[in-house]
């Protein structure tokens, strides 16, 4: 059990390393989400929508003209289900190096539930997620023997391809928060010291930067 959840914590870890460009687009998309389900919660009888909270944010880094919003949400408030349905395959096929399709099935579910709602529409997501690694694992269980000439689902590895999409996708909204904590203890923290040799092969010595040196 313990190592199933150093496995979760290491998945956590994995979420951060992705180029610059995805960690921005993970922070927009961690805030947009977060602000949008602790509305939820703390207000759910009031609670803005995705589309609302989005407009909100764009507000308050100075964009005022949203009208295209609106534009968005007559275009996709008829495909609700299939949004949400949409949203839970694209979480299903997150894998460690391939880390965007979490962030957009995010914003399917958050278009989905203009018209189904917040529960609804992250119960069906949540659901074809697990539906489609189960269907996936059950039909492993037919093809159990060892990986020869052509690629093979394995129920092991069915699993763990699971888990690791169901952990990178679950870890979406805390992405922002996580980044700005790590951001401002990162200067503070220190970092095991790295044994290095005292002279390579050819006799050169090691440059020394940014990590403790210490000699055999």
């Amino acid at each position: 059990m313990r190592a199933h959840w150093w496995e979760v914590i290491r998945l956590c870890s994995v979420a951060g390393s992705r180029p610059h460009w995805q960690r921005l687009a993970a922070f927009v998309v961690s805030v947009w989400t977060l602000w949008w389900i602790v509305g939820q919660f703390l207000a759910p009888d009031s609670s803005p929508s995705a589309v609302e909270v989005w407009r909100g944010l764009l507000e308050r880094v100075g964009v005022f003209d949203t009208a295209w919003s609106d534009r968005v949400v007559s275009t996709w408030e008829s495909a609700g289900a299939l949004l949400a349905v949409f949203g839970g395959l694209l979480w299903a096929a997150t894998t460690e190096r391939g880390q965007v399709p979490a962030l957009l099935g995010w914003i399917a579910v958050m278009l989905g539930s203009q018209r189904l709602g917040y529960q609804p529409s992250v119960v069906i997501a949540v659901t074809t997620m697990v539906g489609f690694v189960l269907v996936l694992w059950v039909v492993s269980l037919a093809n159990s023997r060892f990986v020869d000439r052509y690629p093979r689902l394995l129920p092991g590895d069915v699993f763990r391809a699971g888990v690791t999409a169901a952990t990178l996708s679950a870890v979406v909204p805390l992405y922002a928060p996580a980044a700005v904590v790590f951001r401002l203890f990162h200067p503070y923290l220190t970092r095991t010291p790295r044994i290095l040799p005292t002279e390579y092969e050819n006799g050169q010595t090691p440059a020394v930067g940014g990590w403790s040196r210490v000699s055999r």
